[in-house]
Order: C-alpha cells, then structure tokens, then sequence
C-alpha cells in the first residue's frame, strides 16, 4: 500500500513538474511583434501651421435676430467674437475659417436654443476650419452629411447641443487637438453620432447618443477620455477603433470611464464604411488600438456582447496592405459592473463561432488584461495576477486552438 502510494505520489509530482515545465517553455517562447505588414508615414493631430493660442483681435457680442443670417455675422466677425443668436429656425450651412469665434444660442432653456435646420438636403450644419472655435446651446437637425465638421482644428469646443438626423456624423471632429464634446445629445447618425478621428488630446464625456449606428467612436487618436456618458439604443455603444489608410497610423491612450452603456442593439442601418459590419448588439468594441483601459462603466442588455477586445482579422478579411499593426495590444479591463449581456448574439458572431458574453477577447495579444470577476467571458481571460510566463503560456495554447 504505501508503495503505490509513493508510486502514485511520484506519478502526480512527475505531472506537475512536466505542466511547469511546459508553461516555462510555452511562456518562454518568443512573441511575435506586432508591426504595419506595409508601413506608412503618419500623420496625427492639426497640422503644423495651426495656431497653439487663441488670437484675439476683439472682445464684441454680435447679435442675430430671428430671421437674419448667422453667416452674415460670421462673415463679419474677428477673432474674439461672440456671436449670440436667438431663439428661431435658421436654414443654413455654415462655413467657419476665423480662429476663436464662438456660436452662442441666446436661451438658456434648451426649448429656446436657435435651430439650424438642414432640410434635409443641405449638407453640413457647420464646417469649421478656424481653430478655438466653439458652438453652444444650439439644435441641429436635418443634414445629409455632418452636424457640425471642424477639420485641423485646434481647441473645437462643441457644448450643450441636441442634434437629430444630422446625416452620417453629429459631430465630426478630424486631424484635430485638444477636442472637447460635453453634454450633447445626438441621435439618428447613419456612422456615428459623437466621432473624434485622427486627433489627439480628446475628451467626450456628459453625453447621450441613442439610436445611431454607433454611440462614441474613437478612431486612430492619441490620448482620449470617455467619461460619464449615457450611451444607449444604438447598433454599438461605444468604439475604440484603428482602421488602415488614414493619414494617422496610431491609435493608443484611451480611456472609457464611467459610461452607462445599455440596450445597444438597434439593427444597423449604416450604408457605407466599417460601421456596416459592426453587428448589432454591442456595448464597447476595441479595434486594434492599444493601450485602452476601461473601467468603472456599467454594460447592461447588450444583446451581442457587453465587451470585446478584437484583433483586424475579426473584421477584415484580407490585411496585406494594412499601413498599422493588427493587434490590440496592452488593454486593461477592470472594475466595470456586467448585467444581461450576450442574451442573443448576432448572426455575425454565431457565424465566426463566437458566443454571447460580457467579455469576448480574440486572444489577439498575450499583454491584454482583464481584472473582472463574476463575468460570462470568452475565453479564459488573464489578469494582472497572472505572472508573465502563464500570460505568455496560455496565449501560445490559444494560439494553437485558434
């Protein structure tokens, strides 16, 4: 008896010894480097003849009555003005070069607020080209393409602003630095409602997009913040997205914090770009870009997934000629509260063999990092207290599997 104890002693011993060396093998085993397979030049942010200060030529409050043209006084402003405009309907697409001009709807009382009205066939709501520029206490409905573009800006302020069915984008800030979007409400956007694309310096937060393909989208910028947002009934919640062919090839440093994020699972009604694969039923979806953390938001009934952390191979069949790297890489998820999600995932998952759960992870990059607990998760996810040869391990097996 005791010697077959022994023997099955030195069998599980044996065993064991044989799993750790197989770890320390596994997790020792070089990682491959996640680089462009075609490289590009890149460029991020406002370009290098922006102004990095406001200029200040005049200190006026510029009126507009109902009726008169706020294009007019735009024509007619310096840099340093005010424009205050009443309550009224004002069918017009603006167009804005001066640097340091603010929009300022007259009402306190969002009843009150002046209204540019696209009719549905009128293009922008406001094209920016003047950095400092800020637009406030103002609706915007009715536009083909955007509600309010600013283009290599630096400092765009959009404030307190209820736009509906403003055409592809509600508010499309590009190549621009030092973004701020608070308290906007935006619905009916056939891309996204509240995008910021290769910028750098961002922040988002106080808002509500609902009923748009996508809620918030982040694509290819640098040093983000996504804060306390009440993002609810689109295609997906929120996107940390980067995409090839852009003239930024970075997308790092975002942060989403504190968001509510619920019933994202309106069907997509996109009819051009990426966000026509997006499936519906999504709460965040992290494309590619590194370093997202997320933490503190709440991710209830989505239908799909509340999470996912996917590499391009996920969305894009061919990536030969991809200018970035492929992989997401250093995501930290942590601390956020999951409730009903992954009820019923969308075709697009069931077809790729993916289920319905709170966290979905590619295992795309052995550095991600998933500190949750009590989760529906796929597959088994590290956390910060997995040293970094059972990270390494585990990623090498799920390589095999995948």
């Amino acid at each position: 008896m005791n010697k077959a104890l022994k023997w099955l002693g030195g069998i599980v011993i044996g065993l064991a010894v044989l799993v750790v060396a197989a770890i320390l093998i596994l997790g020792l085993l070089p990682t491959p480097v996640d680089v462009p397979p075609k490289p590009a030049p890149s460029f991020i942010g406002a370009p290098d003849g922006a102004p990095t200060t406001a200029p200040l030529e005049s200190n006026r409050t510029i009126p507009v009555r109902a009726g008169e043209s706020i294009q007019s006084a735009i024509d007619g402003a310096k840099p340093g003005d005010v424009i205050e405009v009443e309550s009224g309907i004002y069918h017009e697409a603006l167009k804005v070069s001066t640097h340091n001009l603010t929009l300022h709807g007259q009402s306190v009382d969002p009843a009150g607020w002046p209204i540019l009205d696209g009719e549905s066939k009128m293009d922008n709501g406001a094209f920016v080209t003047g950095s400092f520029f800020t637009i406030e206490r103002f609706q915007i409905r009715n536009y083909t393409q955007n509600g309010v573009i600013s283009q290599g800006t630096v400092g765009p302020v959009y404030r307190d602003l209820i736009i509906e069915d403003p055409g592809e984008y509600a508010l499309f800030p590009i190549l621009s630095t030092d973004v701020l979007i608070e308290r906007v409400k935006a619905s009916g956007a056939a891309d996204s409602a509240l995008y910021v694309g290769e910028s750098k310096d961002i922040i988002v937060r106080d808002s509500e997009p609902f009923q748009n393909v996508t809620g918030i989208e982040i694509e290819n910028s640098v040093n983000a913040v996504v804060e306390n947002n009440y993002v609810h009934d689109n295609t997906a919640g929120i996107l940390v997205f980067l995409l090839p062919h852009k003239n930024a090839k970075d997308g790092h440093n975002t942060k989403v914090i504190n968001n509510r994020v619920e019933n994202n699972n309106t069907p997509n009604f996109a009819t051009q770009g990426i966000v026509r694969e997006v499936p519906p039923g999504i709460g965040i979806l992290i494309l590619i870009a590194d370093g997202t953390e997320v933490t503190g938001n709440t991710l209830s009934g989505n239908n799909s997934v509340g999470l996912a952390v996917v590499s391009a191979d996920i969305f894009f069949k061919d990536t030969s000629d991809f200018d970035i790297p492929l992989t997401p890489e250093q995501t930290w998820v942590h601390d956020n509260t999951y409730r009903n999600n992954g009820a019923k995932s969308a075709d697009f998952l069931v077809k790729a063999g993916l289920p319905g759960v709170d966290v979905l992870w590619d295992a795309g990059a052995w550095d991600n990092t998933f500190d949750e607990s009590n989760i529906k998760a796929f597959p088994v996810l590290p956390s910060s207290a997995w040293p970094g040869v059972l990270k390494k391990a585990v990623w090498q097996v799920l390589q095999l599997a995948k």
